[in-house]
């Protein structure tokens, strides 16, 4: 069935960073390949594409446009909430779109509120704390060493070795460095030590768990440690630093997968996501966060990497996308059962 999709999304290099930005603004907005490869995805379906570039004019561009659907990859302009700012749109307007909804592409920016919905449904989340600009940190109840990050970003913006500290001093300059830099609360939680992954879903009533991926460490720089940061992302992406499938037994990836379910339907997700993980000193998973709008970029972010580990292409990983999204709206028929197709 061919439709008129709109692809929706934010060029980062139409967004460069104002005076006083950290280094890394708008890390999360998209490169001009990342839009061309979803473009060519989504045609390879038969699809008429529409690109719509998203800007502070995009209501106007979206009722210039008739669409079927929307591909949403828009990360907004400003604020907290701002991945939930051309969906809200897009509901004010009637035009369906792939992805999750307003309220959860609001919270799970929102680390802080993330994590206590994680509790009220019982998936297991680093003790925390919130603190906001220009505060000192009460710690009652954390045990160092301790992890600090913004509360309202992604793609690793503001993570670096220096993120985990192990002493108060050290906690109170990193914590008034993201005041500064991101001029927003900041996020404290217990540091776990263990092994990382990330699980993706592609799917709603039975999501497809794409194959587990462990992050490995041992490559990087002693000084650099255990930190899936902003620099580990940019400059480490050679397929050793990830490991997909991860090498884990079977009673391991069960739980892994399970506990990523749990906070993947705890958000309210639809349609895709990715859920990222630790190891406590216990052995069990913790869960560190959920990005309902996990980048797309061919052979390099995270969602392509383990749905070609899985034998889905990537075009036929957008297209996933889509077709969950047109099952959802009622505007397709019901697809085949996502567990076959791995």
């Amino acid at each position: 069935m061919a439709l008129t999709v709109g692809l929706l999304y934010n060029l980062g290099k139409n967004e460069p960073p104002a005076d006083g930005d950290p280094p890394d603004a708008h890390a999360e907005l998209d490169g001009e390949q990342t839009v061309a490869s979803v473009a060519e995805a989504l045609r390879w379906a038969g699809h008429h594409v529409v690109p719509i570039e998203s800007s502070c004019n995009i209501w106007e561009k979206l009722q210039a446009q008739p669409l079927d659907i929307a591909f949403n990859m828009t990360e907004g302009v400003h604020g907290g909430s701002r991945e939930s700012q051309v969906p809200a749109i897009l509901e004010m307007l009637g035009i369906p779109y792939t992805g999750s909804n307003v309220l959860t592409l609001a919270v799970s920016l929102d680390k802080s509120t993330s994590k206590k919905l994680f509790t009220y449904h019982g998936v297991p989340t680093p003790r925390f704390r919130v603190v906001p600009p220009g505060k000192r940190a009460d710690l009652r109840g954390l045990r160092f060493p301790l992890f600090v990050k913004p509360g309202h970003e992604g793609s690793s913006m503001g993570i670096s070795p220096e993120s985990v500290c192990r002493d108060r001093q050290a906690l109170d300059e990193q914590v008034t460095r993201l005041h500064r830099l991101y001029r927003q609360e900041a996020l404290v939680e217990e540091y776990v030590e263990g092994r990382e992954f990330t699980v993706g879903f592609v799917g709603n009533e039975e999501p497809l768990a794409l194959p587990i991926m462990e992050i490995n460490f041992g490559l990087c720089p002693p000084e650099h440690g255990a930190v899936y940061s902003y620099r580990f992302k940019t400059e480490w992406d050679a397929d050793g630093y990830y490991l997909c499938p991860a090498p884990v037994g079977e009673d391991l990836a069960t739980l892994l997968r399970k506990t990523a379910l749990n906070a993947f339907r705890a958000l309210g997700c639809l349609d895709v996501g990715r859920v990222d993980i630790r190891l406590g000193r216990d052995g069990l998973p913790q869960v560190l966060e959920v990005n309902p709008l996990p980048g797309l970029t061919p052979a390099f972010s995270d969602l392509p990497r383990v749905a070609l580990a899985a034998g889905i292409s990537y075009e036929r990983l957008v297209n996933l996308i889509l077709d969950a999204a047109l099952e959802r709206y009622g505007l397709s028929p019901a697809l085949q059962s996502l567990s076959a197709i791995a």
